[in-house]
């Protein structure tokens, strides 16, 4: 129980801390218009896609081998990941599909 809560106050952190980044990227006035806001959300998406693909790899795999008589530990998912397919092929795989839903959900 306690990864996933790990994961998504991390990704909640991110999410937040890039929002507030990309609002004063775009604007030195605190504020927004309706495109600015959704542009700076859009760019907070696109950051947030960083953790996210990961949190959300680790997370199918977990739900996939639930039940199973050799149910795997967080670390021990991460670790097979890393070493069959390594960081682009395995962990951050699906990352630009991430990216695409991540952007619009939070530009919207």
């Amino acid at each position: 129980m306690a990864s996933p809560l790990l994961g998504i106050a991390g990704v909640n952190s991110l999410l937040f801390a890039s929002y507030g980044i990309s609002k004063r990227i775009i604007s030195p006035f605190p504020q927004l218009s309706l495109k600015e806001t959704a542009l700076a959300g859009a760019m907070a998406g696109a950051a947030n896609a960083v953790l996210a693909s990961p949190v959300e790899m680790f997370k199918v795999r977990m739900q996939g081998q639930y039940g199973a008589a050799t149910d795997q530990r967080l670390r021990d998912v991460a670790r097979g990941m890393w070493k069959q397919w390594g960081l682009r092929q395995g962990i951050m795989r699906g990352y630009w599909i991430t990216v695409a839903r991540e952007i619009p959900a939070y530009a919207g």
